[in-house]
């Protein structure tokens, strides 16, 4: 038999808890008693009695009625006394012993210390798509994370998977359309990873004895379950760095968009800020599976976060399983920009998941954890993982109808070769700028690039020059383009994308990151060449595109085809 997930406990009490029935009891003999004391007649007493025991029993979400009418009233009253700022702990510097300068950043977290790991995807590398599947061969698999939290002498209270993902950046036009031809596509240009350990001091008193005892053996404990976890997850190739206290607080920062958690405002189904929304939900464990994982990112929106606890399982608190079972909570924190957040929602709960009605400041401020939790083997973890990185821009689909995507600019993106018609070069610079690229572009016919920088409309986002003159954004630049002209070299941390005219393919080009060679025999097949492989394509569009090209193609006017 295949292991499974399972969502845990399944008594008759877990379904209905006495947290539940003896509240419900209570009310409906209550209000029996009172009735009867009125000299109600038993008849309608009983059966009044029994109807308010019943009305409490009924669960929505999980929740009785009592349970939400005091939910209810506990938000008018954290509402009435204004978003006020949880106790948080500043993260602080712990020097590395044997390192000169290193430092691990760390915080305290109730009873937990937490350090912080950044992934870093190791290359360039294509990922192909369908609306249930991610293919990478970067990804952090959470059956290795769960190994890491029993280390020799010193155990981990959980690690969290936390990955910020962003499909489209930008205010320009070009990002809806982009975002229409990516249709299903869980198409995440850019993601964030990280893992944050969670070490506590109570269940490791024999390690940090070991190591001096006090505040700075619990330090010094923390700090080698952190390198271990590096180190284990290194040689599975998952690289990561520990970040620093100022790095630990720039990430809270970037996942509140640099705004302070007092400043959001709770309602009972989102957290709203100025213009942005952000709503949270739970992933029910009977769901929490890889294609769920995947359609989460399909959803459109400002940004998706998505937090994996991956934690020991245990048959009742403090004591572990001894066939080293696992339990994991998914949490989803899903941002839109204005209230516009009702088709999300919708298409969030089709795939499971539950709204946190009532609690968003709580798990999404405060860093509660639901309850519900899958429980699992290390073997089945397997099945689970999270892309390590963004997957960059989609170029085309593969006969079997995998979308194709690479990133064409970023710190790990030195140079691109396009080879083939302006019309590619031109796609491919367009949904850059989709995905949050700023562009610059040097061409010996500027007049051809108008119509296209023209509709996109913001300069900082595209914007052309002569050869030889300068441009107003270059310095900003993330993508700067050579179109018939040639590079003055690498004079910033833009990534370098050259345009060569078709047929044109030497040693030099194949040196770069990204190659994207247009047939020369059909101009809607492209062969995409990476670090990590190698991909014949076709180019999809959809007819708003085309109108940036300034041109109809009818064989480009085809949408996207997945399986």
């Amino acid at each position: 038999m295949v292991d499974q997930l399972t969502s845990g406990d399944r008594s008759v009490f877990h379904r209905l808890p006495l947290s539940v029935l003896l509240p419900a009891a209570a009310a409906g003999t209550t209000v029996g008693t009172i009735m009867i004391a009125a000299h109600v007649m038993l008849p309608a007493a009983i059966a009044t009695g029994v109807a308010v025991m019943l009305l409490g029993t009924v669960r929505f979400r999980g929740r009785n009625i009592w349970r939400i009418v005091g939910m209810r009233c506990a938000l008018r009253w954290r509402k009435m006394r204004g978003n006020a700022r949880a106790a948080t702990s500043e993260p602080f510097d712990v020097p590395v012993p044997e390192a000169t300068g290193a430092v691990y950043g760390m915080r305290w977290d109730g009873g937990a210390l937490v350090t912080v790991l950044q992934v870093e995807p190791p290359g360039v590398a294509a990922t192909l798509l369908a609306p249930t599947e991610i293919r990478t061969p970067d990804e952090v698999p959470l059956a290795e994370v769960a190994q890491c939290l029993s280390q020799f002498d010193i155990r981990l209270a959980a690690v969290d998977v936390i990955a910020l993902g962003v499909r489209s950046r930008g205010t320009h036009d070009a990002i809806r359309m982009y975002e229409r031809m990516l249709g299903p596509l869980p198409a995440i240009a850019t993601r964030t990873v990280w893992l944050a350990l969670r070490f506590d001091p109570l269940d490791n008193a024999e390690a940090i004895g070991n190591r001096g005892g006090g505040t700075e053996g619990t330090v010094r404990t923390a700090l080698v379950a952190t390198r271990r976890v590096a180190n284990r997850l290194a040689r599975h190739g998952v690289r990561s760095r520990v970040l620093t206290a100022a790095e630990i607080s720039e990430a809270d920062a970037a996942a509140l968009y640099g705004g302070a958690p007092e400043q959001w405002r709770e309602e009972w189904d989102s957290l709203r800020g100025t213009d942005i929304e952000m709503t949270g939900y739970a992933v029910r464990p009977d769901r929490l599976n890889s294609e769920v994982l995947a359609g989460i990112w399909a959803v459109p929106g400002l940004s998706t976060m998505v937090r994996l606890r991956v934690a020991p399982a245990a048959a009742r608190p403090g004591v572990r399983q001894p066939d080293k079972r696992f339990a994991v909570t998914a949490l989803v924190r899903h941002d839109t920009l204005g209230a516009d957040s009702g088709a999300a929602r919708k298409a969030l709960t089709a795939l499971g998941l539950r709204p946190l009605t009532g609690v968003q400041r709580q798990v999404l401020l405060g860093g509660e954890q639901h309850p519900d939790a899958a429980h699992g083997s290390a073997t089945t973890l397997r099945r689970l993982a999270v892309p390590a990185g963004g997957c960059g821009q989609v170029i085309g689909a593969t006969a079997d109808g995998f979308g194709v995507a690479v990133p064409v600019f970023g710190p790990k993106v030195r140079r691109v070769e396009v080879v083939g018609s302006l019309r590619l070069a031109q796609q491919t610079t367009l949904r850059a700028t989709a995905i949050g690229a700023r562009v610059i572009v040097h061409s010996n016919r500027p007049e051809a690039w108008e119509h296209m920088v023209g509709l996109v409309g913001v300069p900082e986002a595209l914007s052309v020059s002569s050869p030889g003159g300068g441009a107003q954004h270059t310095a900003a630049a993330t993508l700067i383009v050579y179109d018939g002209v040639a590079s003055a070299g690498q004079v910033s941390e833009a990534t370098v994308m050259h345009v060569r005219e078709p047929g044109e393919l030497t040693a030099v080009i194949l040196g770069a990151d990204v190659i994207l060679v247009e047939s020369e025999d059909d101009p809607d097949e492209v062969h995409v060449r990476t670090g990590s492989g190698e991909w014949t394509v076709r180019v999809v569009s959809i007819p708003d595109e085309l109108r940036y090209l300034g041109g109809a193609d009818p064989a480009a006017e085809r949408p996207m085809q997945t399986v």
